[in-house]
């Protein structure tokens, strides 16, 4: 019984230690620990920010590299795309070329042959030598050819004669005397000596020209020569026609020039 009473009397200490109250936290405890979350999150935000920020710079420098890569597989295919068209353009220019000569041997029209021609020098180069060149030949040589070299050769041989003859003759001509004094004239002068300034001189002169192709100096040679008398007249439609043949020679061997140049580089 007594040991009973004795448990009840402690019991109720018992109960007044569980009963008791939980200590409430201090405000600055808790601004303090609210500070810790917001520094935390913080933290979070910024590694985060950080591992995006990693991954954008990571994928544009991939980007980066593979437009490198698709640049240059871009240069390539266009630099061997370059190097076909301009084979292929080489190629039409060496059998144009070939074509303009053929014509020109003939004295035929060249019109067909430049007009080729012009397409395979844009395939190498819109702005060169060559376009310039073939714009400067004759409408007239495009459309009805030109004198041959004989063919050149041929006529001035028969001009001779007649050239002799009026280069005696002032320009506007003369009467019956003056005529017949310059026949005379001239058949002695073909018997004389042929050096000098004379006009076997000329007439030698223009001929040696012509056999060695270079008809800009004979045609110059002649219409110099001949200034003054009644005979420059007489050579204007020879010395047209030479000119005329003299640019489409040096058209033709600037084009074979730069066909074999192209062709071996």
């Amino acid at each position: 019984m007594l040991r009973r009473c004795m448990r009840d009397l402690r019991s109720p200490r018992s109960l007044a230690r569980v009963s008791r109250p939980i200590s409430v936290e201090s405000p600055t405890f808790l601004k303090s620990r609210s500070q810790q979350i917001e520094k935390a999150q913080e933290i979070a935000k910024a590694e985060l920010a950080a591992a995006v920020a990693k991954e954008k710079a990571s994928q544009i420098e991939q980007i980066a590299e593979a437009n490198l890569n698709i640049d240059a597989l871009c240069m390539a295919f266009y630099a061997r795309s370059e190097e076909t068209r301009q084979s292929h353009s080489v190629h039409k220019l060496a059998l144009g070329t070939l074509a303009l000569e053929h014509a020109l041997s003939s004295g035929s029209p060249i019109r067909s042959e430049v007009e080729l021609l012009r397409k395979s020098v844009e395939g190498i180069d819109k702005d060169s030598l060559l376009e310039l060149a073939l714009s400067s030949l004759p409408e007239d040589v495009l459309d009805y050819g030109s004198d041959t070299m004989m063919g050149l050769k041929q006529k001035f041989n028969s001009l001779k004669e007649t050239i002799r003859h009026f280069s005696l003759l002032p320009a506007g001509g003369g009467g019956i005397l003056a005529h017949t004094v310059a026949r005379v004239a001239s058949s002695i002068k073909i018997k004389g000596d042929n050096s000098g300034d004379g006009i076997e001189s000329l007439i030698n002169k223009v001929e040696r020209l012509i056999v060695d192709g270079d008809l800009i100096t004979a045609a110059d040679a002649l219409e110099q020569g001949l200034h003054g008398t009644e005979a420059e007249e007489i050579a204007t439609e020879w010395v047209k026609q030479a000119r005329k043949r003299a640019i489409a020679e040096q058209t033709l061997a600037l084009l074979q020039a730069c066909a074999s140049s192209t062709t071996f580089s």
